[in-house]
């Protein structure tokens, strides 16, 4: 066999090889994914129980491991300064700091709440984009931007400011817990809620799959009058502090969210 042919018979074999490969990676993604008949089926049944879709039910399982969050604490002087520069007053509790320009109350070992004194605003409202570019540079210059967020929600207020709510995500997956929400006025921030746990990441021991549509049918059962607008997987905590352990191991959640309520439902395995 000359040159020639021999290159000729291995790039034919390559070819096969990645068709091949090409083939059972599809194999497999369509093996982890629910099928577009039962996702239709959930819909219809969900709608027989009063539940309006207007989002997609997601195909992907949720996550794969147990989430593991251990006890920490913000360091509170270090967050006032950032926040208030160091020419600033403490309450006798230490729950609170504050100065000429704002002030900072602590509700708990890892949440605050910072409010900047009222100031006439340098210019008029914003729009979304400006809005967003503010709230970022202002996390960015304070340093209190640690880790990767995205922004989950975006809420226009009567006044022309905007609150945006932004949530921490570790390997593609929402940490319900690690977030903040922030509001700019006229391009400038005036009220941050902040709150971060610390954390393990993803533990060893693998967990069965939970499926979105598995959680609604189990959720919904009895006849409701409800419009379900989103529906993403995450973490979250089932208790709001974690002051009497060290750490703890979270199952993965899906989080709904209704139209006309403020605070989304979050279906666990538990539920089932």
């Amino acid at each position: 066999m000359d040159v020639s042919k021999a290159k000729n018979v291995v790039v034919v074999l390559l070819v096969a090889f990645n068709i091949f490969l090409l083939v059972n990676n599809f194999i497999f993604h369509n093996s982890q994914s629910v099928s577009r008949e039962t996702l239709e089926n959930t819909r219809i049944i969900l709608a027989q129980r009063g539940v309006v879709l207007e989002c997609e039910i997601p195909s992907e399982p949720g996550g794969n491991n147990r989430f593991v969050y251990i006890k920490s604490e913000l360091d509170r002087e270090a967050v006032a300064g950032k926040l208030l520069g160091e020419n600033y007053e403490v309450t006798g509790d230490g729950s609170q700091f504050y100065d000429s320009n704002g002030k900072i109350v602590f509700s708990d070992m890892d949440r605050f709440i910072y409010t900047a004194v009222t100031t006439a605003l340098t210019q008029g409202p914003v729009g979304l984009k400006e809005a967003e570019e503010a709230a970022l540079r202002f996390m960015k210059e304070k340093v209190l931007l640690d880790g990767k967020y995205v922004l989950d929600q975006a809420t226009e207020n009567d006044d022309g400011s905007w609150t945006l709510d932004y949530i921490e995500t570790y390997s593609d997956t929402l940490l319900f817990d690690n977030c903040f929400s922030i509001t700019v006025s006229g391009g400038t921030v005036s009220r941050l809620e902040y709150q971060k746990h610390q954390f393990k990441g993803f533990s060893n021991e693998s967990i069965e799959q939970f499926e979105a549509y598995q959680a609604l049918l189990a959720y919904f059962r009895e006849d409701n009058d409800i419009v379900i607008t989103s529906i993403d997987s995450g973490y979250k905590l089932e208790e709001p502090s974690m002051e009497e352990v060290e750490s703890v191991e979270l199952l993965p959640v899906w989080r709904v969210k209704i139209k006309g309520r403020t605070e989304p439902i979050y279906i666990s395995s538990h539920d089932m």
